[in-house]
C-alpha cells in the first residue's frame, strides 16, 4: 500500500484534476490524503463531492482551518495516513504534477524497495520551460546567498554560478545525491516515522534539504532514478497567492533556519546576507 500526500490551497480544481486524472493511471494499490490548507465550508464541499462515488480512488480529505504550509500539512496527511491504511510506502506529491513517464509511481516503488541504503526516491522532475528541477548537491550558505550576488560583478564568474545548479541536474546520473525536489518524492514509511518526518520549522521551502538532513543523520540516503519523470508546473499556487517579493523572503528565511539549524552557519553570514539583499533591492539588481 502507498499512502500518497496532497496538499491543497484554495486550489481544488487542481487537486481534483490531479488525482482523477494523474493518479488514475496508477495502477499499484493506493490510497490518497488531501490536507486541505485553509480549508473554508466551500473548499472542503467541493473536495468531497468531487471524490464521492469514485470506487477506483479512495480519496480522505482532511481540513485544516489554518494554512500549515508545506512541512506542516505534508506531516498532518503523513500522520493521518500511516493511522488510517498503514502504508509502507509514502508519497507526496504537488497538485501541479504530471506524469509523464508509464508506470511512475509503480517503478519508484520498485526501485526504493530493491535499494535498501535509500530512504528516499525522486524521479526526473522537468519544469513547463524544459528546465530539470531534481536533483541538487548540498550548496554551503555562503555560496547560495552572499557569492551568488557578488559573482555578478564579475560576468564570466556570474554565468558559471547562474547555471552551476542546473548543470549538475542536467549531468546526473542514477544514484545517491543530497536531494530530490519536494515536489514529487517516495519514501519508505518507516524511516519517515524514524527521523520525525518534516520539521515543522519552516512554512514553506527549505523542506526538502532538512528532510535529506535528517536522513543522513540517520544513515539514511536519499536516490535519484531517472529512468522515469514528471512534469512540474512550479510555482503555480504560490505565485497565484503571494507576490515576488514575498516569495523570496519565504524562501530566505527558510532557509536561513535550514542553514543556522542543520549546518550550523555563523550569524555574521546571515547578517551580511541581510545586508546583501537589501543592496540588490536599492539598486534592483
Amino acid at each position: 500500500m502507498i499512502g500518497i500526500i496532497v496538499i491543497n490551497y484554495h486550489s481544488e480544481d487542481k487537486t481534483i484534476a490531479f488525482v482523477k486524472d494523474e493518479l488514475s493511471a496508477v495502477s499499484s494499490d493506493y490510497a490518497v490524503v488531501i490536507v486541505d490548507n485553509g480549508s473554508t465550508p466551500e473548499s472542503r464541499t467541493t473536495l468531497l463531492e468531487a471524490f464521492k462515488g469514485c470506487p477506483d480512488q479512495y480519496v480522505f480529505v482532511v481540513p485544516s482551518e489554518e494554512n500549515l504550509g508545506f512541512a506542516k500539512g505534508n506531516n498532518l496527511g503523513a500522520a493521518v495516513a500511516i493511522n488510517q491504511f498503514s502504508p509502507s510506502l509514502l508519497l507526496f506529491a504537488n497538485n501541479d504534477i504530471r506524469l509523464s513517464s508509464a508506470g511512475v509511481v509503480e517503478r519508484m516503488a520498485e526501485k526504493l524497495q530493491s535499494t535498501p541504503e535509500a530512504a528516499v526516491i525522486g524521479p526526473k522532475v522537468v519544469g513547463l520551460d524544459g528546465r530539470l528541477q531534481s536533483p541538487e548537491p548540498y550548496m554551503s550558505f555562503w555560496r547560495r546567498h552572499v557569492w551568488h550576488y557578488w559573482s555578478n560583478l564579475v560576468p564570466p564568474l556570474g554565468r558559471k554560478e547562474k547555471s552551476y545548479v542546473q548543470e549538475y541536474s542536467r549531468k546526473a546520473a542514477e544514484g545517491f545525491h543530497y536531494r530530490v525536489s519536494g515536489s514529487f518524492f517516495m519514501v519508505r514509511t518507516s524511516d519517515w516515522e524514524a527521523v520525525g518526518g518534516m520539521d515543522p520549522g519552516t512554512f514553506l521551502y527549505a523542506e526538502e534539504m532538512i528532510l535529506s538532513e535528517r536522513l543522513l543523520r540517520a544513515g539514511r540516503k536519499v536516490y535519484y532514478y531517472p529512468a522515469v519523470s514528471v512534469v512540474h508546473e512550479h510555482g503555480f499556487t504560490t505565485r497565484k497567492y503571494y507576490d515576488e517579493l514575498k516569495v523570496r523572503s519565504l524562501k530566505f528565511e527558510s532557509e536561513c533556519y535550514y542553514y543556522r539549524t542543520y549546518r550550523h552557519t555563523p550569524a555574521w553570514q546571515f547578517a551580511l546576507a541581510r545586508l546583501t539583499y537589501s543592496l540588490k533591492r536599492l539598486l534592483k539588481r
